[in-house]
């Protein structure tokens, strides 16, 4: 087994066992050591941080190309080489590893052909016994070396009723199993900077899944592409979800013991673990973007609500937020939470009683609490049923006053954006079939009042034509899109620029999911959906074995990768030579496109194979929403 230590000066080197040039690889762009030499033979290792050998290593001259063979002590730049496999799903080896130091101990990883591997790292202790539904713990050093060569335990996922094929799709879409010791994050980095060198942006991602659903090491956030190409550090983190997230009653508990928003302070906790760690895998404290999406994204608009965590991030990219939906009051989640007991079979006020409930009673339990909140408020969504609370002490205020006020975090640079067809995810959710015309009304009001659903019908922005039988679905996508995320973005992004430049986008391309199917939004229909983004965001289009991401699929994926790390980068997503920009400023689909922010001429821009800056989209179907509909966070904000 091949491994790596640690240099005195210049970072790290791997160093080869008897496999030979199979396991040679450099991924560090300032690695300042030889190249041990390729061969069956060659080997060397470090002994209290001075290099030894026991043959001479190889190096080339940058002037005359000539190789020679000198002392593995000798100081000089690394050419960059590499035959190891990437990571896909069933597919990795973890045998060449590699140990960093942290302020919580020592920590073994691995590296493939993208990155240096780090998982599983728990930042809290289990939330388990009498820190079930508590505040996350942060967890204490290590007593040995963790290792973090496999992913951690993902936390228990809501939907169990759906029986075993759920549990096999969910094992194998995150790649590791479900426990209530779930509270850890995944580092990927391109490089473990030596003393001295510059160290990298970070990107934390906030995984979406209706804060009921998925994980840190869901296959599709496969990073390496994204680590390698973008220069930057990927951390993916877990976080509770369901009710083992949410849990608060503020009229049986104060907030000393049921904090409410476990779920959030779990983020902030991560976000901490990484301002204290993250320098031990190259990575730069300073400038941290927090990126997610759906849940995720939701998730950074209560970032931006909460002071308190203003200092640990200074960049978001928020994807597919449903900003039209306000956080729950505390009423609200206490109705949820008395639901949830009843059904747990415990009297209000036990918490004894549902913190000895097994697991999956839990989950059951919470998936019905969910479904009767929903027929209370059937405006937020099964999808968002779940999700913060506007407690006034975390999260300070209703995001909309925030906005209005310039009380959120207005340091922070902001990208956000949708995707062209959000609300086609619903579709087959919620209509599987084509819906008559006649029956419009009454299948409208699944999420609308029936006043409402009558007005939004007689606008000229949901037409319906009795020639083409899918009309309806298709043009509940095209309102639903405006109403829950187009519109509201555009909205909040007005009031935000008079602060700091807002850079919006719009995904018109997109990927279907790998081991989902389906058929209204398959890329065959042009329509690109709700999460169908995400593997571009990552790069991870060849993460599942049978599926590639060639020819336009990775182009494009090349462009959006190279504009979220450049935001990442400087907070504008448009690269300029010098610093710290690589391969992104030889990319002529970003370098012949000048992203412009929203600004006054409500400038977005349209991702897509050629990407174009577009100007005041839908805008007459968003004035009519704010002028005769209204969003819900206009009239359904809840007070304190």
């Amino acid at each position: 087994m091949a491994s790596c230590h640690s240099l005195s000066e210049g970072g790290y080197v791997f160093v080869p066992g008897t496999e030979g040039a199979s396991s040679l690889v450099s991924l560090l762009k300032n690695n300042s050591v030889a190249q041990p030499e390729v061969s069956a033979y060659s080997q060397f290792w470090v002994l209290n941080g001075v290099p030894g050998f026991l043959s001479k290593c190889l190096a080339v001259n940058k002037e005359t190309g000539i190789t020679d063979r000198i002392p593995c002590s000798t100081q000089l730049p690394t050419i960059c080489s590499n035959s190891v496999e990437r990571r896909v799903l069933f597919f990795e080896d973890n045998s060449l590893q590699i140990k960093v130091n942290t302020s919580v101990g020592q920590i073994q990883g691995w590296r493939d052909q993208n990155a240096f591997r780090f998982l599983g790292i728990p930042y809290a202790e289990p939330p388990v016994g009498n820190l079930r539904f508590a505040a996350p713990v942060p967890n204490p050093p290590f007593a040995d070396t963790h290792d973090g060569t496999k992913y951690g335990h993902t936390c228990p996922q809501t939907p169990k009723s759906k029986g075993v094929a759920t549990e096999v799709l969910s094992w194998l879409a995150q790649t590791a199993t479900e426990d209530e010791a779930c509270l850890n994050l995944n580092v990927y980095t391109p490089s473990l900077k030596g003393q001295g060198q510059e160290p990298l942006p970070v990107m934390l991602f906030l995984h979406g899944g209706g804060f009921t659903n998925f994980s840190g090491s869901l296959i599709i956030l496969e990073p390496g592409n994204l680590v390698s190409r973008g220069g930057v550090v990927i951390v993916t983190i877990n976080y509770r979800l369901g009710l083992f997230g949410w849990f608060e009653n503020i009229n049986s508990w104060a907030r000393s013991a049921i904090p409410g928003n476990q779920a959030f302070r779990d983020q902030i906790l991560a976000l901490q673990w990484v301002q204290a760690n993250i320098p031990s895998f190259g990575g730069d404290p300073t400038r941290v973007t927090v990126f997610g999406q759906s849940a995720g994204a939701n998730s950074i608009r209560a970032l931006l609500s909460t002071p308190s965590a203003f200092g640990l991030y200074q960049r978001v990219i928020s994807e597919s937020d449903p900003l039209d939906i306000p956080f729950k009051s505390p009423q609200d989640a206490a109705r949820i939470n008395s639901y949830f007991l009843t059904l747990l079979g415990c009297n209000t006020g036990n918490l004894n009683c549902a913190r000895a409930a097994s697991v999956n009673d839990i989950l059951e339990a919470t998936l019905k609490a969910d479904q009767l909140a929903l027929d209370d408020d059937t405006w937020t969504t099964f999808g968002l049923v779940e999700r913060p609370t506007n407690d006034g002490e975390l999260i300070v205020d209703d995001f909309t006053t925030l906005v209005r006020e310039g009380r959120y975090n207005t340091n922070a640079s902001i990208m956000w954006g949708t995707v062209k067809d959000e609300a086609g995810f619903y579709v087959p959710l919620y209509y599987t079939e084509p819906v008559p015309i006649p029956q419009a009304t009454e299948s409208l009001e699944v999420m609308f009042e029936k006043n409402r659903a009558t007005t939004i019908l007689a606008s000229p922005y949901f037409p319906l034509s009795s020639s083409d039988p899918d009309t309806f679905r298709v043009s509940f996508t095209q309102f639903g899109t405006d109403y829950y995320w187009l519109c509201p973005l555009q909205y909040f992004s007005r009031m935000m620029t008079k602060y700091k430049p807002t850079y919006n986008f719009r995904f018109s391309r997109g990927r279907d999911m790998p081991l989902v199917e389906g058929s209204f939004c398959a890329a065959s229909t042009g329509r690109v959906c709700h999460s169908n983004e995400i593997q571009t965001v990552f790069a991870s289009g060849a993460a599942v074995p049978g599926f590639s991401q060639t020819g336009d699929d990775a182009r494009f994926a090349r462009q959006v990768v190279d504009r979220f790390t450049t935001f990442a980068k400087t907070g504008n997503p448009n690269p300029q030579p010098g610093g710290l920009f690589g391969v992104e400023i030889t990319n002529p689909d970003i370098m012949g496109v000048e992203w412009l922010p929203y600004g006054e001429l409500n400038a977005t821009l349209d991702m897509n194979v050629e990407s174009r800056v577009a100007y005041n989209l839908r805008s007459a179907s968003c004035q009519w929403i704010e002028k005769e509909l209204k969003h819900d966070f206009m009239f359904r904000i809840p007070s304190l």
